[in-house]
């Protein structure tokens, strides 16, 4: 007779082989596109919060672009900063658009520029702001969001104007790492990055599903910001907007032909606090959005919006997996009937112990299939104890979830680093 921990157990062990599925189709690459002469108009808006370290560098970087200056603009949006980041921004060329009073926060944030700039409705409530009048409504077709710690690879627009041509709507581009050798933990965290790009990002793409968004190095056409809108909730915006836009019929797409090189932090417990507001901000989205989402995906028969649903319930699944194995051992009588888990590793341990395996190999096939840089994965037989950590973060967001606190990392100005993929920041 079929018993909770039974459905629960069956459960998870059919998640497990659907993200598996997912996975297996990120071997291939998938990267289709045409050639098209330079001609859509891009908004850059770079979100920042005493950035003074940081802002000029990526100012700079953007003001660079293989892609005629005409055709683009650069916004910074200085959000309650108390330090010199609007003036260092200024000084650099860029437009700013200063942030006092009212809630602070990326969301916020860019909710009051897309509108400010004629891509959504008017923003309830703006908070009050100088050089507004600087913003004037160009017709923009699409706008482009830019962490401030970043560098962006040179050929950045002409792939989103090749991509916008071709009939995408929503596209996110491959990120990558500014300091992947730093230490232990950046070299971690950009493993951890680059399996998101082949095994997530990639995978989704070559399954026609949404790639949904990373927050940084993602470019949004004007026909989404308008049937969508902005009016994010939860720390994780980048997410929330992606699930949205989704729920109106836009899949996002990954662009793997260019790339943004994000600051990773240092220190562990820099690290430990940054996943833990992915997680409790990917809770709080699943929580608001996931039923939405599955429902719409049954009833229209959308396989994209379906397979968005279940990859909201991803880590409350991790979460119950975990607990579950876990009590296994002291509860022995209870779960050794009915657990599938436990069935197979009678039957079949080799396959069990492929199972358990897949999470630290799949860095490795990254390693060949990318061709990434050997250096960090020096530090490779960290990973293990950084997943493991991961997994602990997300049981400790699961009751701590209403706890949306955003923690800023640590900037550094990195003048003396030069990226291993050098060709990406320079003109051809």
């Amino acid at each position: 007779m079929l018993t909770l921990v039974t459905i629960i157990h069956s459960f998870i062990f059919l998640f497990g082989i659907y993200f598996l599925f997912i996975a297996a189709a990120g071997i291939f690459n998938r990267c289709r596109y045409r050639e098209h002469a330079p001609r859509l108009h891009f908004a850059i808006i770079v979100p920042a919060h005493n950035e003074e370290k940081v802002i000029g560098k990526v100012v700079d970087n953007l003001k660079e672009l293989d892609y005629p200056g005409h055709l683009y603009d650069i916004y910074v949006v200085a959000d309650h900063c108390s330090d010199n980041t609007a003036q260092v921004a200024r000084a650099r060329g860029a437009v700013v658009w200063e942030r006092s009073g009212g809630e602070r926060g990326k969301g916020r944030s860019l909710g009051e520029i897309m509108a400010g700039l004629g891509f959504t409705a008017p923003y309830p409530t703006v908070a009050k702001t100088t050089e507004a009048h600087l913003v004037s409504a160009k017709p923009y077709d699409a706008a482009v969001i830019i962490d401030a710690d970043n560098l962006v690879a040179a050929n950045f627009l002409r792939v989103m104007n090749n991509r916008l041509l071709g009939g995408e709507k929503l596209v996110q581009c491959y990120i990558d790492a500014k300091n992947p050798d730093d230490n232990w933990v950046t070299s971690v965290s950009s493993i951890n990055f680059w399996l998101n790009n082949r095994f997530i990002l990639q995978a989704r793409y070559n399954l026609g599903l949404s790639t949904l968004t990373a927050g940084t190095g993602v470019c949004i056409s004007r026909e989404v910001l308008e049937k969508t809108g902005w009016s994010t909730k939860t720390i994780t915006e980048d997410l929330e907007f992606a699930v949205q836009a989704l729920l109106q019929g836009y899949r996002a797409t990954f662009a793997r032909e260019t790339r943004v090189y994000d600051e990773k932090p240092l220190e562990f417990t820099a690290a430990c606090w940054q996943r833990l507001r992915w997680a409790r901000g990917q809770l709080n989205v699943a929580r608001l959005y996931a039923l939405r989402l599955l429902f719409r995906g049954l009833t229209e028969g959308d396989p994209a919006r379906l397979e968005g649903g279940l990859r909201m319930l991803q880590l409350p699944v991790i979460g119950a997996g975990t607990v579950l194995t876990l009590l296994a051992p002291l509860l022995p009588e209870l779960f050794r009937d009915t657990s599938p888990y436990y069935r197979l590793g009678q039957q079949f341990p080799q396959l069990t112990f492929f199972f358990a395996a897949v999470p630290f190999l799949l860095p490795l096939l990254a390693l060949f299939l990318d061709r990434l840089p050997l250096k960090p994965f020096r530090y490779f037989f960290f990973y293990p104890f950084f997943y493991l950590s991961w997994i602990a973060l997300i049981i400790y967001a699961i009751f701590t979830f209403r706890q949306q606190i955003w923690v800023p990392n640590q900037r550094r100005s990195l003048d003396h680093r030069l990226i291993f993929r050098q060709q990406f920041f320079t003109k051809p």
